[in-house]
């Protein structure tokens, strides 16, 4: 018996394909696949289009990398499977999955792919494309890339590049297992060859992936491509940071209520003294974003001496709610509403990965048009998320603490009809082996090492 497969569609103005296409996938369904359709912002109608075909259709921005993203966000599949609009899977693939099977943490390959223009030109072209994966162990979006779920979490999901998404894809899967080649041909549309020209097209391909190895960015790869301009700079920011808030989520310090999974590995007063340390740098990565004034939201006691010397402008506010979602509306209320404020990326204290550019790249979203963005964990929740507006009924019925956070507020952002943008998967402290991954991760632990009268960094305790 093979894995539950969770199969992933990025759409671009394609009403013309997707009845047609999802509609081949209906059998797949039906024997239990799960359909995600991942619309970047098309303006022919293709999401109401693919709705009635598809288990979800959520609304995201353009570029391929970040709605496969969120499309893997969303999905309950052990194996998921990426699958371009015009590429038709061979009848039989869940067999042939099946096959080529290894678990969530080894599994990745390929399908063989075939064009469908039947000249002996294109079965030549089919026939290379398919040697030089097997030789490079790199595949081709046309070639419907499968991963197994934590696989895919351990790498990180797509890098966020506006192309050769595929090409890296498979750089970083191929450190962590061999690719298996599905045995059955995939079937995908020769119309970019038709279109702009055969040994043209050719050409051009080989002529980028020389480029991308050869070190130029994909950005300015992507204005070649496609004619338009690539992922937008820093600079656009500038008029924009005195509209962000940056709110900063943190537990009150006491021993034997933080970090409480990793008592046992820690005491509870060094668990304690970790969560001190991680909220430092959480706040100190927020003013150094350069973004725009940061609030510290504490579970309780923001009179506290660690607050107060946290944030010494007594921008600190308590939160308000019976559950973590009631308490991030409550903050968006506050700041977008009460705060007059155009902008909210609300942060968590427990993720060392976090950093400035991560911050810059949520903001770039909600510039870009996301009307919520997301950093998502690999338990399975969040660790980042970005507003316009506040959103409430976001946050509400989720099932808070399960592995299941993230997809059921991605589905409940879709049922909304909110534009999703959705940031490369990072980790956060919360078991004992996340503590050791720290460990090992260069995340500065001078603070937390020394018993000290006084807490990290020489702040007084509580």
């Amino acid at each position: 018996m093979g894995p539950a497969v969770s199969i992933i569609v990025p759409v671009l103005d394609e009403a013309s394909l997707v009845e047609e296409a999802l509609g081949r996938l209906q059998g797949a369904r039906r024997a239990g696949c799960q359909l995600i359709v991942v619309d970047g912002g098309s303006g022919d109608g293709s999401p109401g289009l693919a709705r009635p075909l598809a288990d979800e259709v959520l609304l995201g921005l353009p570029g391929r990398a970040q709605q496969m993203n969120l499309g893997a966000a969303a999905a309950d599949g052990e194996l998921l499977l990426f699958l371009h609009i015009d590429t038709a899977l061979p009848p039989d693939f869940l067999a042939r999955l099946a096959e080529v099977w290894r678990g969530a943490e080894r599994s990745w390959g390929w399908f063989p792919v075939l064009l469908d223009n039947p000249a002996m030109a294109y079965r030549v072209i089919s026939g290379f494309m398919n040697w030089r994966a097997r030789l490079t162990r790199v595949c081709t979006g046309d070639q419907a890339l499968f991963v197994g779920r934590r696989l895919f979490a351990k790498v990180g999901g797509f890098p966020m590049l506006p192309l050769m998404e595929d090409v890296a894809m498979s750089k970083l899967l191929r450190r962590r297992a061999a690719p298996a080649v599905a045995g059955a041909v995939a079937v995908t549309s020769s119309r970019r060859w038709e279109k702009h020209g055969l040994l043209r097209t050719v050409g051009l391909m080989w002529y980028l992936r020389l480029l991308y190895f050869l070190g130029v960015s994909p950005a300015r790869l992507h204005r070649q491509y496609y004619g338009r301009g690539g992922v937008v700079g820093r600079g656009f920011l500038t008029s924009e940071r005195r509209r962000t808030r940056l709110g900063v989520f943190a537990r009150y310090p006491q021993p034997g209520e933080v970090m409480t999974r990793l008592i046992g590995r820690l005491s509870a007063t060094e668990a304690c003294r970790l969560h001190e340390t991680l909220v430092i740098s959480a706040m100190r990565t927020a003013r150094e974003s350069g973004l725009g004034e940061v609030d510290l939201w504490v579970s309780s006691r923001p009179d506290a001496r660690f607050f107060q010397y946290l944030n010494p402008d007594g921008r600190i506010f308590q939160q308000r709610g019976e559950d973590i979602g009631a308490r991030m509306a409550y903050a968006a209320e506050q700041t977008l509403v009460a705060g007059d404020w155009d902008r909210l990326l609300l942060m968590g204290s427990d993720c060392p990965a976090l950093d400035a550019d991560y911050l810059h790249a949520a903001l770039q979203a909600l510039e870009e048009g996301a009307d919520v963005v997301i950093g998502p964990a690999e338990d399975g929740g969040y660790v980042l998320m970005g507003l316009r507006q506040p959103r409430p009924e976001l946050f509400r019925d989720i099932p808070w603490g399960g592995d299941r956070v993230l997809a059921r507020t991605l589905q409940r952002a879709a049922a909304l009809g909110l534009r999703l943008a959705v940031l490369p998967l990072l980790w956060d402290v919360d078991r004992p082996a996340d503590f050791e991954r720290l460990l090992r991760s260069g995340f500065p632990m001078r603070a937390f090492s020394p018993p000290s009268a006084k807490g990290p960094g020489g702040i007084p305790r509580p």
